[in-house]
């Protein structure tokens, strides 16, 4: 684990231990980040959504030449449930003439700048964009879409186009596609114009499948010519209808439009339209899958430090080692074993899946007792026809003001098209002392009111012991167009009369990639509930509190706790702005400004009687360059340098990532970090952390992973020395099925 050094300074733990008091009963929650992982049409293209359990901000990605291999930069972004990250989580999907794409999530400078690694094989291009929502990354394929048509609607089973070869350079593949689009188009031409409609059928078919080119256009408008003239009206109609969503404006539009309002109602009379003796269309038949993952990985740590006293007894003298002590420890010894299982069945009229991710942690560290995390256990029901939906068991909360996970039901009902109501109730699973908590809630979702804007809002209340914990009202809005996404949420709670959340953020990228991200988000910390109070005891107590009643038979009174409550919440606001640009085909650069600042809490008599001071603002810069295939097809280098100020310290991170696919089984992802600060009362900070992760693919659906992190540091001042080294190291396997 990675830790961003403006973390480690004594006055903002100081200023945020109000929540890290919470977190012990709250939201060190998931084990896992990657919520599901879905494959879907939108128009001519395939749709790869990654769902996370916590909202992420797209910043960039660094893509391989050979169109095989791409890392996602993206940030975990403020909320009250911050993840216990697994590195190495992997969620596998494809086949059916989509690439087998094989996504991991690996981790990155600190825990909220993550990684996630993306691999295609075979290779195909493709195009990174900010999903739909708060919580989602959009992998899109082009000209792949026509693959995942149902098989009732489907074209007639045409010939499968040969494979386009990779060579190197993406304007490579995209000239051999365009070549092939050109004559394909012109072999289609030719079998109308000797009336062979059904060869000109399958030509426009392999024409299609390719990815897009300049004469995909005409081909899906030809098409729908050739299903007239081999007399099936009712495909024509498909295609007709499928070419206005993909191309709604143009000349050749119109022409469409005209057409396929003189063809015979699609819908009136299905049977005269086959013939009365022709069979129904059979019902697609049901998707079946499986996918899952076992891994198990070995952890180990160790420390040495060296710490010497020093005095200097009069002005002018040089300091006097009166003690030098040095302590060696091991500081982890784990074996971490995951189960991630997932089963689906898919029909025309239901889609189910039922979800089981587990895993159990064997310490080796005496007094530290084994743990078993189950994050997942779930069945998802959804019927298209009347629009009905539940997931019933142990699962995170999505939206509607759901924090963290919890045992419970979702059901949902999408009375109209583009709205929903949803309903929802449980208990969370991690246990706050030894309080009893419930919750339930109502939200109305809204999608594509507007062209590329949507919404939802909810009422949520949560009860601890018989009260009211938390009573909370909040909206969401959101507008996502290509290139576009704009996300912001606002969540008040009534009871305890304060603004929860009010965030934003959007991501903007254009034709040539260059992304531009902003976010400004302000929260309670911790979030407004009255279970905080807990947290809170008199401080003559001689029994600590366990439950509320235990607070309300001291002589407090709930209106008393409440005030108790809005006394010790500060608030946080985190501040982004970030631009990435291509300069070349191998280089891109960026720069960041982030402002982080967290506010006081005032003395309170009887808790606090000296408050919690403010962070003040704490500034960071940083600019990057990122370098691709510099050496090889699949080579990429990130070099970045952050200056970092606060109130009372400064200082500057240096860094060099680096990943290498060797002989197409080994990757090499070695790294390297200075930090330097300059803090109060003289104390001087340096640390070195070199970093070595080696991965071995013995097959396409295992591998052997070894990780190996050194931090090397020296802390000086007037009165002290201290020195350093720290080791950390794991071993482990992962099989796919």
């Amino acid at each position: 684990m990675h830790i961003h050094p403006t973390l480690g300074r004594t006055r903002l733990a100081a200023a945020l231990a109000t929540a890290a008091w919470t977190t012990l009963g709250a939201a060190t929650a998931q084990a896992q980040v990657i919520e599901d992982v879905e494959l879907r049409r939108e128009g001519a293209d395939a749709v790869v959504t990654v769902r996370f359990n916590v909202p992420v901000q797209y910043r960039r990605s660094v893509a391989a030449s050979s169109n095989d291999l791409v890392q996602i930069i993206y940030d975990v972004v403020p909320s009250r449930d911050k993840p216990r990250y697994l590195d190495g989580e992997r969620r596998t999907l494809g086949g059916d003439g989509i690439p087998r794409i094989t996504l991991t999530e690996e981790g990155g400078h600190t825990d909220t700048d993550r990684r996630l690694v993306v691999r295609l094989v075979p290779p195909a291009p493709f195009k990174v964009r900010a999903g739909g929502d708060r919580r989602s990354l959009d992998l899109v394929l082009p000209g792949l879409g026509d693959r995942l048509l149902p098989p009732a609607a489907a074209r007639p089973a045409a010939a499968p186009a040969p494979a386009v070869p990779v060579v190197e350079g993406a304007a490579s593949l995209d000239a051999q596609v365009e070549a092939r689009g050109a004559e394909l188009l012109a072999q289609a031409r030719a079998a109308l114009a000797q009336g062979q409609a059904g060869l000109a059928i399958e030509t426009l078919n392999e024409a299609l499948n390719l990815p897009p080119h300049r004469h995909t256009r005409t081909a899906q408008a030809l098409v729908a010519q050739a299903r007239l003239a081999d007399g099936d009206t009712a495909g024509a109609r498909r295609e007709l209808e499928l070419f206005l969503r993909l191309y709604p404006e143009g000349p050749d539009a119109e022409q469409a439009r005209l057409t396929l309002a003189g063809l015979p109602a699609g819908d009136a009379d299905p049977a005269a339209a086959r013939g009365a003796d022709a069979p129904a269309p059979a019902a697609r038949p049901a998707n079946t899958q499986l996918i899952g993952a076992v891994s198990q990985y070995g952890y180990g740590g160790n420390s040495r430090t060296r710490t010497q006293l020093k005095d200097t007894p009069l002005d002018g003298q040089l300091p006097v080692v009166i003690s030098d002590e040095t302590l060696d420890a091991v500081d982890q010894k784990q074996l971490l074993t995951s189960v991630d299982l997932n089963w689906r069945m898919k029909t025309d009229e239901r889609d189910v899946r039922f979800v089981f991710r587990d895993s159990f942690a064997t310490h080796f560290m005496p007094g530290e007792a084994d743990e078993n995390k189950l994050s997942s256990l779930y069945l998802d029901w959804r019927e298209t026809g009347p629009g009905l939906s539940a997931r019933v068991g142990r699962q995170s909360g999505l939206g509607g003001g759901v924090l963290g996970r919890f045992d419970g039901a979702l059901l949902g009902w999408s009375f109209v098209p583009k709205w929903k109501l949803n309903l929802v109730a449980g208990q969370p699973t991690e246990k706050l002392l030894d309080t009893r908590r419930h919750f339930y809630g109502l939200s109305l979702d809204a999608e594509s009111v507007l062209p590329g804007l949507g919404g939802s809002a909810y009422a949520i209340e949560q009860r601890i012991d018989g009260e009211v914990d938390r009573r909370a009202v909040g909206a969401d809005l959101r507008f996502f167009q290509p290139g576009v996404s704009v996300f912001s949420q606002f969540e008040m709670d009534t009871t305890l009369q304060g603004v929860n959340i009010a965030s934003l953020q959007g991501t903007w990228t254009s034709e040539g990639n260059t992304v531009v991200n902003v976010l400004y988000d302000r929260r309670a910390t911790p979030m407004l509930m009255l279970g905080n109070a807990l947290f809170f005891p008199d401080p003559t107590a001689t029994v600590l509190p366990r439950r509320l009643t235990d607070l309300l038979r001291d002589g407090r009174t709930l209106d008393t706790l409440r005030q108790q409550v809005r006394d010790t919440t500060a608030y946080a606001t985190q501040g982004l702005l970030e631009v990435t640009t291509p300069l070349s085909d191998h280089w891109q650069v960026g720069a960041d400004l982030r402002l982080t600042s967290v506010g006081a809490i005032a003395p309170v008599p009887g808790l606090l009687p000296e408050g919690i001071p403010a962070t003040g603002h704490i500034w960071t810069a940083s600019v990057q360059a990122i370098g691709t295939h510099l050496y090889s097809e699949r080579d990429t280098h990130v070099l970045n340098v952050t200056g970092v100020r606060g109130p009372d310290y400064t200082g500057w991170l240096a860094s060099y990532n680096h990943l290498s696919v060797l002989a197409e089984r080994w990757q090499v992802e070695p790294a390297l970090r200075l930090y330097q600060q300059d803090g109060p009362s003289g104390i001087t900070t340096t640390r070195w952390s070199p970093g070595l992760r080696l991965t071995w693919r013995g097959g396409p659906r295992w591998m052997l992973e070894a990780k190996v992190n050194a931090e090397l540091s020296d802390s000086r001042s007037a009165g002290q020395d201290e020195k350093a080294t720290r080791l950390y190291y794991a071993l482990g396997y992962r099989l796919d099925f």
